[in-house]
Order: C-alpha cells, then sequence, then structure tokens
C-alpha cells in the first residue's frame, strides 16, 4: 500500500508521536509511506532522524490553490493511494485530492466541536473514512453529523513491544534510580505527558501534599516538556513545588525516549488530565505491568475501568486523586489484582501489530470508498 501521513504542525506531543510510530511501522512492514511536515517542524526533525521518509511541506494555508497543487502533485508522484490527515488544516488540503486517492481523517482529541453546515460539509464529504482515537470521539462526531457510523472507526492506543518485554526489569529499576538520584526503597509515581494545563500537573502536586496526611511521602516523577507557550505553566508547577514544600520529592525530568524504562523504574503511573481522548500511557503501564490512576475523562473509562483495570477519580480534585494513589500504594493485594487484569488485556487487544492491523483495514476500506464516488477516478492497486 502505498501511504501518506501528514502532520501540519510544528510542535511535538502525543499526536505527532503516535503518527510517526504508524509510519515507521508501515515502513518496516513493506508499505510504500511518506510523511509530509513542515520542515521546521519537531516532526520532520524526529522523523528524519529515524531514516523515514520525509516531505518538507507547508500546510499554514491548507486552500490556497498553491497549496492544492503542490499536494496534488506530490499524490500524483508518488503514486499515494491513501492520505491519513490528522489535524484541520491538512485535511481540508488534502479533500481536495479525493479524485486522486482515499482520504482518510484521523482526530486524535475530545474537544467537542460545534456542527455547522461548512464543518459537517468538510467532514462528510471531505474524507471516505474517519479514524479516533477514542469511541466516545466517535460518538460525539455522529451525534453532531459530522461522521458516518458507516465510515467511521475507534483504534485505541498501543503499546509496542518494549513496553511488554523489558529485558532487565530489575537492572533498569536499579540504574534509573541511580541516574535520578531515588532511593531503591522509596515509592515512585511516574506521570508522564506533555507539561501543559489541561494534562492536569498542578492538581496531582496538590495531591501529593496531601498524601502527607496520610502519612505517606512518595515521590513523583514527571516525564514530558513545555512548549514555548507553556512555559509559563511549567515555572508555575516548579513555584508550586517550593510552596507545598515538596522540595525533593519530585523530580522533572523533559522529554524522555526511554518512557517504558522509567515506567518499569517506578511503582505506579498517574494521569491527571483533565481532558483525553484515550491516554496511551494508560495503555503503556498496563504493558509494563504498573498500576493506573487516571482521570475519568473523555475515553479514559474505556480501558481503564474503576477497580478491574485501575482507579478513576473525577478530574481537577486533588482530593479524591489522593485517596486513590493512597489506596494504591497501601492496599498491595487489590493493586497487584488490577495490575495482573491490565496487562492480561493489554495483551490481548492493545500490541502495536494488533493496532496497525485494524489502520491498515480501515484504509482498505477507505479506498473501496474512493472507487465508489461519483468522480471515481481513483482506482487504486488493489484491496
Amino acid at each position: 500500500m502505498r501511504i501518506l501521513h501528514t502532520i501540519p504542525g510544528r510542535n511535538w506531543g502525543g499526536m505527532e508521536h503516535r503518527t510517526i510510530e504508524q509510519v515507521r511501522w508501515l515502513k518496516g512492514h513493506g508499505h510504500a509511506v511518506w510523511l509530509a511536515s513542515p520542515a521546521n517542524g519537531e516532526s520532520y526533525r524526529r522523523a528524519e532522524s529515524l531514516g523515514l521518509p520525509v516531505i518538507d511541506f507547508d500546510f499554514d494555508r491548507p486552500w490556497r490553490p498553491s497549496t492544492i497543487r503542490a499536494l496534488r502533485k506530490l499524490v500524483i508522484e508518488r503514486a499515494i493511494e491513501v492520505i491519513d490527515s490528522h489535524v484541520t488544516r491538512d485535511a481540508k488540503a488534502a479533500a481536495a485530492c479525493l479524485d486522486l486517492c482515499a482520504v482518510v481523517r484521523s482526530r486524535h482529541v475530545n474537544q467537542p466541536l460545534k456542527p455547522t453546515l461548512v464543518r459537517r460539509a468538510q467532514w462528510r464529504m471531505g474524507a471516505d473514512h474517519i479514524i479516533t482515537v477514542a469511541e466516545c470521539t466517535r460518538q460525539h462526531l455522529m451525534e453532531i453529523g459530522l461522521a458516518d457510523p458507516k465510515r467511521s472507526v475507534s483504534i485505541g492506543g498501543w503499546a509496542d513491544e518494549r513496553f511488554f518485554e523489558l529485558p532487565d526489569p530489575v537492572a533498569t529499576r536499579v540504574r534509573l534510580r541511580t541516574e535520578l538520584r531515588l532511593g531503591e526503597d522509596l515509592y515512585v509515581w511516574v506521570c508522564v505527558g506533555m507539561i501543559r494545563p489541561d494534562k492536569g500537573q498542578d492538581h496531582l502536586l496538590a495531591a501529593l501534599a496531601l498524601l502527607r496526611d496520610k502519612g505517606l511521602e512518595p515521590t513523583l516523577v514527571v516525564v514530558g516538556s513545555a512548549t514555548d507557550e507553556c512555559a509559563d505553566y511549567e515555572a508555575g508547577l516548579y513555584r508550586q513545588v517550593e510552596q507545598l514544600g515538596l522540595d525533593g520529592r519530585v523530580v522533572f525530568t523533559g522529554y524522555r525516549d526511554d518512557v517504558s524504562e522509567l515506567m518499569q523504574m517506578g511503582d505506579a503511573v498517574v494521569i491527571p488530565s483533565l481532558t483525553e481522548a484515550q491516554p496511551r500511557v494508560a495503555v503503556q503501564a498496563f504493558a509494563v505491568g504498573k498500576p493506573v490512576v487516571a482521570s475519568n475523562v473523555g475515553g479514559v473509562p474505556e480501558i481503564v475501568f474503576d477497580g478491574e483495570t485501575g482507579r478513576l477519580v473525577p478530574p481537577a480534585q486533588p482530593s479524591a486523586l489522593c485517596e486513590a494513589m493512597a489506596q494504591v500504594m497501601t492496599d498491595a493485594e487489590t493493586t497487584a489484582r488490577i495490575a495482573a487484569n491490565a496487562r492480561k488485556m493489554a495483551e490481548q487487544t492493545m500490541r502495536f501489530d494488533h493496532r496497525m492491523a485494524q489502520t491498515l483495514e480501515t484504509y482498505r476500506t477507505a479506498m473501496t470508498h474512493a472507487r465508489k464516488r461519483a468522480f471515481p477516478r481513483f482506482k487504486g492497486n488493489g484491496p
């Protein structure tokens, strides 16, 4: 299959990470695949460093004639069969290629949309199929008329084999605790995600301070970085650590590529987000076998079943988050059972190969739809 993924933005986050992982998997499994993204963006830089086929493309003015001509030329020259667009700007440009190839529109966030007539036309007529990363997102799009039930699917997060098969967990734990200056007997919570207000790290710090009243003093390792726009929020977190008397109990690592190993180093994973589609961090923690406490938002309860595969708490409520974290830390038997349940679920349905098989099947479905359109110039190279 010949596939073009598109990322119009220049920052780095979960969507960009997920997309580049897909490109890498597709290339490794024999598909002709490219990523189109601006050369001055983080996605381009990271894809290039991984040796992936990447094309400099500016989507800032998606409906500008020069942008459309350039994208159509790219599709024709590389005989693209499927465009998988990931944000609004690239989806608009991709819609101008419907006579050349199949178009898939992926949605990674769970923010509600207003169902205007223009937006409805863009979603219903501008793509052959829609992929959402959470079922709640798909349901919302269907409720407001943007998605057709027969031409949409939710494909959740995954964990690659690094999370399922850690080579030497004991050595990894010792090495990283030494690197981060954490004692072997400390209870360590790991929080992975970009540093920004919607990720709720400020509420997590407040919950960490409340744990002292229960006689619990775990350490928190915050893995992730802030964009320039969130620099003030990040600075506020450092001030909050000082104001709450948490010095020495919170470690900010910045961006790291060794998330699987950092999770193995810790004892539990916490996701205090205020909004999420479906956090891949939870799936990764399941695969590593770590207990999860997460906010009950978006698509989180689609995989974190309270008391079965994790602990759910209301968002932006430090006291509730504190209670759930305390339960995980003090009820070893229940915590072990929950983590084992989550690991089993991840093994059965959340491996990378399984999710990519779903994705390829969606591409095939989109190609079939494209051949039946009112302007079926697109022929493709087979199912």
